[in-house]
């Protein structure tokens, strides 16, 4: 199968943390799609779970592995996930953001969030990418959050993934394990996959009153604006791809998006992604734990 070098930039939709745990689908499909991305020379994360007011980018030298969740499998709760990070290029990216007129704070303390290590775990099991996190600003609409995307893509226009970590639905209140779709769900996940991948930016860009059922499957949302940042950082890409759709719970859509950059001669049989009999390069009795 080729390796898929060109990728811009993906939108991973992650799940509960305990997909690292799991054998499903969208967990193979992760396990998969690490094998197929060129290695980049380094990660920009944009996680749901780090909002801020001022756009904030991590420098730390070694990221902390934060768990921020509660009530889930003992296991998960020793994964250590030792991603380096780039202070210089992090404040580099601040300066250049400053520039651009963007307020923005550099931050040294912060660990990465599952919502940045579930992912990097399953792409990079070695923590032997450099990552820079970028949070997500509370007050950027949007339209805001493509612009943002676009500077980052030209502070780093090669050789640099940009991965936001999100979900396309994300209604946890309605959650029922094993529960069928929602209609709403089913709606609401057919409406985005349709627009997105037409490139159909004006109609995204107006979910919130465009979008069937917004509320029902975005009560909050978070889960879904990294999503515009991955429309900024690809904006060039020729079509984005549906690399996986999934339904879980009734309420979660799992689906995730890739966008390639100009020029990709060959795009691999995504479809592929859970059933290609290549090893995984992580199982759950590979996970990095604590003693």
């Amino acid at each position: 199968m080729a390796t898929f070098e060109r990728f811009s930039a993906v939108f991973l939709s992650h799940g509960a943390p305990n997909i690292l745990l799991e054998d499903s689908p969208a967990s193979r499909f992760l396990k998969r799609l690490g094998s197929l991305i060129e290695k980049p020379e380094r990660i920009l994360v944009v996680s749901a779970h780090w909002q801020t007011v001022l756009p904030t980018i991590g420098a730390s030298s070694v990221f902390e592995t934060l768990h921020d969740f509660s009530g889930f499998e003992e296991a998960l709760y020793r994964v250590r996930y030792p991603a380096r990070g780039v202070p210089e290029e992090a404040r580099r990216l601040q300066e250049n953001l400053k520039n651009l007129g963007i307020p923005c704070l550099i931050e040294t303390e912060r660990g990465l969030d599952h919502g940045a290590w579930v992912p990097l775990i399953a792409l990079y099991p070695a923590a032997d990418v450099p990552v820079i996190p970028v949070s997500l600003p509370q007050s950027f609409s949007p339209d805001d959050l493509i612009q943002l995307g676009t500077f980052l893509r030209e502070s780093f226009p090669e050789k640099t993934l940009l991965i936001g970590s999100g979900g396309i639905t994300h209604n946890l209140f309605a959650y029922r394990p094993g529960r069928p779709p929602y209609p709403q769900v089913v709606a609401f996940d057919a409406w985005l996959k349709d627009n997105l991948l037409k490139k159909n930016t004006g109609a995204l860009l107006d979910f919130q009153s465009g979008a069937p059922e917004t509320r029902f499957n975005h009560p909050t949302e978070e889960h879904l604006l990294p999503l515009f940042v991955v429309m900024g950082f690809g904006y060039d890409t020729p079509c984005p791809v549906l690399l996986h759709e999934e339904i879980s719970g009734g309420s979660l859509s799992l689906a995730s998006y890739g966008f390639p950059r100009p020029g990709q001669a060959e795009v691999p049989d995504w479809e592929s992604l859970e059933t290609d009999p290549k090893p995984s390069s992580w199982n759950t009795g590979s996970l990095p734990l604590s003693e």
